[in-house]
């Protein structure tokens, strides 16, 4: 029966044919976009990770790749829709973290005067410190932004 439950925990796996590479069906979905990477196949690569944004859980890995493979195909209009979704999604993200939170007003005068003692928000009580990858995908949205402009 444990053997049962394992093989139902597994990641599905998904046969994939590219012209005449086919993908290790045993491997899991990042698995075989990594490989097709490492083969060059960066079309096949793409498909992969697009599959995988499909899912409802979010992953900055997958969307850093894609930024790079539209990078390397110097596809600047799609790369500056994933940077945007991207950031959209860490957005949305605080914006229900912050509306989650229920404290009082003592304990968020407490934390505020904390924050600011350690340099983490400005006067004004904005946050100074953005996780990675958001600073680097903003400086990289600038990137492309100045390149559509050129084009």
């Amino acid at each position: 029966m444990a053997k049962q439950q394992n093989k139902e925990n597994q990641a599905k796996i998904i046969s994939l044919h590219d012209d005449e590479n086919v993908v290790d069906e045993k491997q899991t979905v990042l698995q075989q976009a990594a490989e097709a990477e490492k083969k060059g196949d960066l079309n096949l690569a793409e498909k992969l990770y697009l599959q995988q944004m499909k899912l409802k859980t979010f992953n900055a890995f997958v969307y850093s790749r894609l930024m790079i493979i539209y990078r390397k195909q110097k596809k600047y209009k799609e790369e500056l829709e994933i940077i945007n979704k991207g950031l959209q999604y860490f957005k949305e993200h605080d914006a229900e973290n912050a509306a989650k939170k229920k404290s009082s007003a003592s304990i968020k005068k407490i934390s505020n005067s904390l924050n600011k003692s350690l340099g983490l928000v400005d006067k004004k009580g904005n946050a100074v410190y953005e996780p990675e990858p958001i600073p680097t995908w903003k400086k990289r949205k600038t990137t492309v932004e100045k390149k559509l402009k050129k084009q």
